[in-house]
């Protein structure tokens, strides 16, 4: 027999996260069920306190799983989660964009992208008034375009200065062409051979434009850094 613990904390997860959180639990189930079991009770013990409401703990959670970086399965889960307890989908993009000034561009990035197949999966279109968004008819404040984040790996570690320098100037370079709006390098001082491109382009031929440029080319053909990941999103 469960204790009374335990059934607060499943109690809570039921009604914040729901299908989602059942699911990470059952993952548990065949290869650390004793963990399963921490988990519901520490999440019963924290969700239960009746400080914050359930709303503003789930959009704490978001900010500190994107800000985290390295956390998508669960950031997923708990987007869900704050759309379970009343947060619009509008509310969940605006941490976002304050994350981006405390946690950087690709993290926010990364978010929104998270952001926008959990959306997708339950039907909400961010500005139509569905899920009681509070952005219903409201135009942007930015003009639209073709959005990429990706990160890259220094492939030599003994030229992690020299393959900067070069993406450096390449961001220069980039940001005279007519169609680019950003392009921006970021850097990790953990991890000197990891890279973040943060782009913004008016149009997807813009952004074709810039990747069969002979400067960009030629800087492929080098060999410096390789692709880990990549996100684009065309918000026209």
């Amino acid at each position: 027999m469960q204790s009374d613990r335990y059934q607060i904390g499943w109690n809570m997860l039921a009604e914040v996260d729901g299908e989602q959180g059942e699911r990470v639990i059952d993952a548990l189930q065949d290869i650390a069920p004793d963990f399963a079991t921490i988990l519901i009770g520490m999440f019963g013990d924290v969700y239960s306190r009746k400080t914050l409401h359930l709303k503003s703990r789930e959009l704490a959670t978001i900010a500190s799983l994107v800000t985290l970086g390295n956390a998508a399965p669960q950031l997923k889960v708990h987007i869900h989660g704050a759309l379970n307890v009343g947060c619009t989908a509008q509310e969940i993009v605006e941490v976002m964009m304050q994350i981006a000034l405390y946690a950087g561009f690709p993290a926010a990035l990364n978010g929104l992208f998270a952001a926008k197949e959990v959306f997708k999966e339950r039907d909400i279109e961010i500005g139509s008034g569905s899920d009681g968004t509070a952005s219903a008819g409201l135009p942007s404040q930015f003009d639209k375009g073709y959005f990429i984040t990706a990160e890259l790996r220094i492939t030599d570690p003994n030229r992690v200065e020299e393959t900067k320098a070069r993406f450096k100037e390449l961001c220069a370079i980039t940001r005279e062409e007519a169609g680019c709006t950003l392009f921006e390098l970021h850097e990790f001082e953990e991890e000197p051979t990891k890279l973040m491109l943060w782009e913004r382009f008016d149009s997807e031929e813009a952004f074709h434009f810039h990747h069969n440029a002979p400067y960009t080319i030629a800087l492929k053909d080098k060999g410096l850094t390789e692709i880990v990941s990549i996100h684009q999103s065309d918000m026209v």
